[in-house]
């Protein structure tokens, strides 16, 4: 399939120019060469317009939204594919969009903004009539034209991932001119479950929220603010009065966690937002000094663990590298004032220089006597605060020791043996202004700490949150594998080769047009180098995963596979690395979002396998209970480390204890399935408990 160019026609229709491009296609401005008149067109590009079942149900729904007649809806003129390319004509308007406004004048007078939502609510009210539910309502796309006068008239756009009551199948997830942005989806949708009215409602709370104050509720990742909008209490305006009270009321209607709690209709929002416009000021209102920050423990992924000394002839022998737990998106939680950062116990009876690591690494073991052991971060909510411990969990076997808290740092830390010695290291990750200091800590003291500075290309837009360590080489010694959020879309994937107790400068091995990537490492096939496993938000609801080989300083797809089920989207679910089954080869661990059953799959050479369960609750939990867990589950975090030493990865569930403590319930493998917890140990915690503990990779 060809990607039309500028000057080229597309049907009837003359492409004159580019108005925007992302991960999955290019809005044009664009001369409908019959009627003389300028319109826009966006075509979809990339892997989804491959795809015969997307094209069949973007023209069902581009039908549907040609039923809108809306004078607050960009109007839908035509819709249609050549040469496999499928495009959607609309209306031109001659303005700009939310975000450009916000952008260039900051927060808008109370009367504008309140006038803007109320306008971008009557189309929604026009959409829901007509059974179309928008599902991306933000900035982006709200259009605007100025008329005479102060006035603006506003325009909702972009229902290319909208859903139609008459259109079956799932959503195309990302069919819009820019990708779509998780600081306006609402809880419920980050936790799984379809698209209604509330949601899009929900999304025009945090649209009146960015009008108001000239920014988002949350800052920080969109795995972050997703969870943010789950757990951070709503935000409110400062300042008294009736008119600042009753704005506050409608913002937390708007906002409010339960569904059932928000507006009913678009048209009740709507016209509490136009009472309120008509006796608005002209002036901004009052902000909070700062917003929010959302921060998380990162999804990481670990390199492969071998199996211990005497594994049974279907292991593989290993290399002596340490397999770090890791966290997933179930250990997701806010603190205030940055990411809070946590450094490894370094104990005072460590020999210097000494390997005790001649035998092959087990998964997690941290103090190298053969069993894993667990890495427990600390932080706190709303505060800007010193770094917070990080406790290491040592495992006797059968149960574990008292955890035993190190100092941290001010930045973030993975886990990894970069110099190969089998050993594990943290490193403190800190990225700023197209640099990455790495500050290199051997857990055992057994070689000074190091410092090195990398250069991160800009453009690429390089966050240490995601920057995992893996041996993608196959030389023995952990890289640095970077996930970039490039500036026209898409992602990237660098690696920055470790080499003489360094790492070599950045190097881009990885593109796709697909936006929204997560990336983890593992040796998904046992040969002794680590593969990447990237996931994007496709065609199905729970996204697609892909292994890509390393080879030659590029990495090339060998295996893919879509995830119908949204309870394993890594948004709200726990992804793991590991090898749970104890054959030499890592595989995929997902806690499902619900945290009922936990989930693996297994990588057979070019394709990954149907999942299997290998842990479930052991009575059916209900809808209500379900999105209770994806929620607020007692679930913090989780970890895949091989407590017992027997040569397979074990599940650690970091849960909210009795008594004012966290616990550690540990689920044993035995190669099939995990077994039923048991509680391994706790950390008392007291007033501290309604801190974050989560587990570090």
């Amino acid at each position: 399939m060809r990607v039309p160019q500028v000057g080229e026609e597309l049907g009837r229709y003359r492409l004159d120019r580019v108005l925007g491009q992302g991960g999955m296609g290019i809005v044009f401005a664009a001369t409908d060469q019959r009627l003389n008149r300028t319109v826009a067109i966006k075509v979809i590009t990339g892997v989804l317009a491959q795809s015969p079942e997307f094209r069949a149900r973007f023209q069902a729904e581009a039908a549907a939204l040609a039923l809108l007649d809306s004078p607050h809806v960009i109007a839908i003129h035509d819709h249609d594919e050549v040469d496999g390319t499928p495009y959607i004509v609309t209306q031109y308007v001659d303005g700009t969009d939310l975000t450009a406004e916000i952008a260039a004048h900051g927060a808008m007078p109370a009367r504008r903004a309140l006038e803007v939502c109320a306008q971008v609510t009557r189309g929604l009210g026009d959409a829901h009539r007509v059974g179309v539910i928008h599902r991306d309502v933000k900035p982006g796309n709200v259009l605007l034209r100025r008329g005479e006068g102060a006035d603006i008239h506003a325009y909702l756009c972009d229902f290319g991932i909208a859903r139609s009551e008459g259109v079956e199948g799932p959503a195309p997830t990302a069919a819009g001119m820019v990708a779509g942005t998780w600081s306006y989806l609402s809880p419920e949708r980050t936790a799984g479950l379809p698209a209604t009215p509330a949601s899009d409602l929900y999304a025009v709370g945090v649209l009146l929220w960015t009008c108001l104050t000239g920014r988002e509720p949350f800052q920080g990742t969109d795995v972050q603010v997703a969870l943010a909008h789950q757990q951070a209490p709503i935000p409110r305006l400062p300042g008294a009065g009736p008119f600042i009270e009753e704005l506050n009321a409608v913002i937390e209607r708007a906002l409010a966690k339960d569904p059932a709690e928000r507006y009913t209709h678009a048209s009740d929002l709507r016209a509490d937002l136009e009472r309120l416009a008509a006796r608005a000021p002209d002036a901004t209102v009052q902000g909070p000094a700062s917003a929010p920050d959302a921060t998380t423990v990162v999804r990481d992924a670990p390199p492969p663990p071998p199996p211990p000394p005497g594994p049974p002839a279907a292991q593989k022998s290993g290399r002596g590298r340490w397999a770090p737990v890791l966290v997933g998106v179930a250990a997701l939680a806010l603190v205030g004032g940055g990411i809070a950062t946590w450094a490894i116990a370094r104990g005072d009876d460590a020999t210097g220089g000494e390997d005790r690591r001649s035998e092959p690494a087990v998964a997690g073991d941290i103090d190298g006597d053969g069993r894993g052991d667990v890495l427990l971060r600390q932080f706190r909510l709303g505060e800007t605060i010193s770094p917070l411990p990080l406790w290491r969990v040592s495992s006797t076997g059968k149960q574990f020791g008292s955890p035993v808290p190190g100092p941290g740092e001010d930045t973030f830390p993975i886990v990894g043996d970069t110099d190969g010695d089998g050993g594990p290291e943290v490193l403190w990750l800190d990225e700023d202004d197209g640099e990455l200091r790495v500050h290199v800590v051997p857990t055992d003291n057994s070689s000074p700490d190091s410092t090195i500075d990398l250069v991160l290309d800009p453009v690429f837009d390089i966050k240490r949150h995601n920057i995992k360590t893996g041996d993608v080489d196959g030389d023995g010694s952990d890289d640095l594998v970077m996930l970039g959020e490039p500036d026209e879309g898409g992602n990237s994937i660098h690696v920055a080769l470790a080499e003489d107790g360094g790492f070599a400068e950045p190097e881009q091995w990885f593109r796709s047009d697909l936006p929204d990537g997560q990336i983890w490492t593992g040796d998904f096939d046992g040969d002794g180098t680590d593969e990447i496993l990237y996931w994007t938000e496709g065609d199905t609801s729970g996204g697609t995963a892909t292994v890509l080989t390393a080879q030659d300083g590029e990495l090339s797809a060998t295996t893919s596979q879509d995830l119908v089920d949204p309870v394993v989207s890594p948004i709200l679910a726990s992804w793991s690395i590991g090898d749970v089954d104890g054959d030499g080869a890592d595989e995929i661990g997902i806690l499902s979002s619900t945290q009922a059953r936990y989930f693996v799959y297994e990588v057979e050479g070019d394709a990954i396998a149907e999942r299997t369960v290998w842990w479930q609750v052991a009575e059916a939990i209900g809808k209500d209970e379900a999105l209770d867990n994806a929620l607020s589950g007692d679930v913090r975090s989780v970890a895949l480390s091989d407590v017992d030493g027997d040569g397979d990865a074990d599940l650690v569930q970091v849960r909210d204890g009795e008594d004012d403590s966290i616990e550690l319930m540990v689920h044993l493998s035995d190669g099939t399935s995990f077994a039923e917890g048991q509680s391994w140990g706790s950390l008392p915690c007291g007033d501290e408990c309604t801190d974050g503990f989560v587990t570090v990779s």
